[in-house]
């Protein structure tokens, strides 16, 4: 297998747990600092995002990173900074981006240039109860990012290609809002928004009227009225028809700004026989349709076998529903989302074949929580191996 060595550790600063944790991405949970404890730039050229820099120049990032990791596939064509040569030539933020290019080219470690790509999450809460949400336990914490970090933000702001405010619903939170409201609009700063679609107020559409904008994803998880409500409401106002209204002025508001809009679903037992029917409303609004299985041993026995237990008919009507899709998201041309769909027919085979028994995901519970109590130096050869054999037999359903 050819060495891949991913950008990440030299472009991203992320944040995807309130608790201040720094990770190496979304996929990769190796905690690199914790923003309670230092600040941005200790923390960035600290010995930990330094080694992890080593590492992947030495082993690559098949070595580190989960094999289903989108990057890895390559997707997520979101998350590209290559357009950073659109940036004012005498502005901060080429400067930046052309060092930070050299530096990675160079293969340095230690580095002089700042983040461009920078995600935080600044609470698990949100307006919303949804059943199946992985962050649904942890939300109801109330934990948030520290008021230092928040007052960090807008100095990286300038500089950062792209910011990421994450979440829970990331437009629920004054201190998200105020930051995007202060924001210098003339800046070249790219933002990436994920949100439930039901809090775009007349001051979330103003902001959103103003700030430049890369992406903006609805998460919907239905495709009708009915699953909407099994899903996401439980007790909390949450209406089907205002998330599709919103839809449609996000619809209008892309066509004048020309960012990125995309819809997506998370597969569970609930919505699966609605994948067909989501794609075609994603196509309808001029979004592209973006359906994943998440199923992680983080999630508790009861999750999975409420959610992401399928029996036989719904795994054999996932898969026509799959290929049905794929061409009509082929001739729209969205290659994330024929990129996701082809990913998800291999997931549904693995899964049918694994985590869909109880028993086989308890174990591999039980096997996790053992590989995180082992010493960092046992851990590397385990992942090693372990994403060895996972290629492999990804590798296998290809066929």
């Amino acid at each position: 297998m050819k060495k891949f060595i991913c950008k990440h550790p030299w472009s991203h600063f992320e944040i995807n747990n309130p608790n201040g944790d720094v990770t190496m991405c979304c996929n990769n949970n190796t905690v690199l600092g914790n923003v309670n404890e230092g600040n941005v730039m200790d923390i960035w050229n600290g010995e930990k995002f330094q080694k992890v820099r080593t590492q992947m120049v030495k082993d690559g990032a098949h070595s580190m990173c989960p094999h289903t990791c989108p990057v890895l596939q390559g997707g997520k064509k979101y998350e590209n900074l290559d357009w950073y040569k659109e940036l004012s030539e005498d502005g901060e933020q080429r400067q930046n981006a052309e060092l930070n290019e050299s530096e990675f080219k160079n293969q340095e470690v230690e580095l002089q240039s700042l983040p461009r790509w920078f995600r935080f999450t600044y609470s698990y809460a949100c307006n919303l109860d949804c059943y199946h949400c992985y962050q649904r336990e942890d939300a109801t914490l109330r934990t948030k990012l520290p008021k230092s970090f928040m007052g960090e933000i807008p100095h990286y702001a300038k500089i950062a290609q792209m910011v990421y405010p994450f979440g829970g619903e990331p437009f629920y939170f004054g201190p998200v809002l105020e930051f995007l409201e202060s924001h210098n609009a003339n800046l070249e700063t790219r933002f990436f928004f994920i949100t439930n679609g039901t809090l775009l107020t007349d001051r979330v559409y103003k902001i959103l009227e103003t700030v430049p904008i890369s992406c903006m994803a609805v998460s919907l998880d239905a495709a009708s009225e009915e699953t909407f409500d099994n899903l996401r409401v439980r007790g909390r106002k949450a209406k089907w028809t205002t998330v599709l209204e919103n839809l449609e002025r996000l619809k209008d508001l892309q066509q004048r700004k020309g960012f990125q809009l995309k819809v997506s679903m998370t597969l569970n037992s609930k919505n699966c026989h609605e994948i067909e029917k989501f794609v075609d409303i994603g196509l309808n609004f001029n979004a592209e349709p973006l359906v994943m299985l998440v199923a992680n041993p983080y999630q508790t026995i009861e999750f999975q076998s409420e959610y992401l237990h399928f029996s036989d008919l719904q795994f054999r009507k996932m898969e026509e529903s799959v290929f049905n899709s794929i061409p009509k998201v082929r001739r729209a041309g969205f290659d994330d989302a024929e990129l996701f769909l082809t990913e998800l027919l291999k997931r549904l085979r693995y899964h049918k074949g694994s985590d869909n028994e109880i028993i086989n995901f308890g174990v591999k519970k039980v096997a996790r929580n053992v590989f995180h109590a082992l010493p960092e130096q046992l851990q590397i050869p385990v992942r090693k191996w372990v994403q060895k054999k996972r290629v492999q037999k990804f590798a296998k359903l290809d066929n």
